[in-house]
């Protein structure tokens, strides 16, 4: 593998990177392992790395100082206009994650109230009382010895937990066909980003009709439950659940409030970037205490919120929910001394700037005492971004943190996990990084 480096006369250094194929470029060694490329890449070429996926030309900034230009400093250079972003809208159409300029700004504002942390306050006993309930259901197959997928099961609590604060609904009945519809609706959507040309979705190919089915399920349950929900908000000024904000909320620049579509739209981006993310931070979180039971048994005895936080940091530091973050180069621009041309993709790696070795010490290994106080001085505060940076940071990362604290402490105050031998507990980068084959576990009580 060679370094692909040549000057440009008129506009300065192209970045290096691995050489690629004629035409297809770096395509195959991102579809077979592309998690262990971007690591590789990075410790090989440096912190600005050049790839080619076919015909598109795409930079990993991997360095906080190249992260804070992309996302901060120089955010007005860099859209989500990416291929990413286009193939995401065709399952949660233009919203919060998707939109660009005003669009996006319009929403911002229109959401951004229903994440204040007094209103998330306002969801821990729903949050608790979820969790709970998990917890009786989970004393059956403890006391017979069998194992529980705890990536399923996360996956099914932090859907109620969705829908008991974004809805005030129980959607406990749809909680496996949703579970069932995302993961198809994830994976068909990523396997066409690992194409140079995919079939048009218009075209009825096998998976193009599942994704379909998947999706209308989905929509059935949303726009019952918004439907419901609207009737019920009508005249109501004391609900105070997401969605009763959000139907209630207007613009203060244009006075409007949300349509059906657009609640749909962002209903739907809640459920990928606050349901599915938040279970796969929790499902790698248990697994990793489940590999050291010496820091299970620390969280436990020492039933502190400030321990059981840094284990969940350091689970997204290892595991990131959202592994990979893209932007468009709208217009020309460079990064640490390289060009980066205009329509070009830069991306942000949290799993590559996590793993970075000049920021974290073993930086493979566990440790939550890494964000102790003590050893975080002088970290770089980019060198952390499992929710991003700049303009557009997470709305609910607060939400996240809180929801992913409170099942934590409620689940290890009450069972020890301990993994399934044999089991094979491999991370599957797609749009979210989910457990390849889920992560198996039995319950001991304490």
């Amino acid at each position: 593998m060679g370094v692909s480096r040549v000057i440009d006369r008129v506009t300065g250094l192209t970045a290096p990177g691995p050489r690629g194929l004629p035409l297809l470029g770096n395509l195959f060694p991102f579809r077979r392992d592309v998690l262990r490329l971007l690591v590789e890449s990075r410790d090989r070429f440096g912190d600005l790395v050049r790839f080619r996926l076919g015909p598109n030309v795409v930079h990993l900034a991997a360095h906080p100082d190249l992260v804070r230009q992309v996302l901060q400093e120089r955010a007005d250079l860099y859209d989500k206009e990416t291929r990413s972003s286009v193939r995401i809208r065709e399952m949660t159409g233009l919203g919060l994650l998707t939109a660009n300029g005003e669009n996006w700004r319009r929403e911002r504002r229109l959401i951004q109230p229903a994440f204040r942390p007094a209103a998330v306050a306002g969801f821990v006993e729903r949050m608790t009382e979820a969790a709970a309930a998990m917890l009786e259901r989970w004393e059956r197959p403890a006391a017979e010895g069998r194992p529980i997928d705890v990536a399923s099961e996360m996956m099914r609590l932090t859907y109620t937990i969705v829908g008991r604060t974004l809805f005030s609904a129980d959607v406990a009945s749809d909680a496996d066909e949703v579970e069932h519809a995302m993961a198809v609706m994830l994976g068909h959507t990523y396997g066409r980003l690992q194409r140079i040309v995919a079939p048009p979705s218009w075209l009825p190919t096998p998976g193009n009709r599942r994704f379909n089915r998947a999706l209308a399920a989905v929509d059935r349950v949303v726009y019952r439950i918004l439907s419901e929900r609207r009737r019920m908000t009508v005249g109501a000024s004391d609900t105070h659940d997401l969605l009763s904000i959000l139907l209630r909320e207007r613009d203060e620049e244009t006075g409007t409030g949300m349509s059906d579509p657009q609640l749909r739209n962002e209903t739907i981006t809640l459920l990928l970037a606050g349901h599915e993310t938040t279970a796969n931070a929790l499902a790698w979180t248990f697994y990793l205490l489940a590999r050291h039971p010496e820091e299970m048994e620390r969280l436990r005895h020492e039933a502190a919120t400030e321990a059981t936080e840094r284990a969940f940091k350091e689970a997204m530091r290892l595991y990131p929910p959202i592994w990979a973050m893209e932007r468009r180069a709208v217009a020309e621009d460079e990064l640490g001394g390289f060009r980066i041309p205009p329509g070009s993709t830069v991306v942000v790696s949290p799993w590559v700037t996590h793993r970075h070795p000049d920021l974290w010490d073993e930086p493979e290994r566990f440790d939550p005492g890494r964000f102790s106080e003590e050893r975080s001085e002088g970290r770089p505060p980019l060198a952390y971004i499992p929710f991003g940076a700049g303009p557009r940071f997470c709305v609910g990362a607060h939400f996240a943190m809180v929801e992913g604290v409170t099942i934590l402490s409620m689940v290890l105050r009450r069972w020890r996990l301990r993994l399934v031998p044999g089991h094979p507990v491999v991370p599957r980068p797609g749009i979210t990084l989910r457990a390849r084959d889920g992560v198996r576990v039995t319950l001991e009580p304490w």
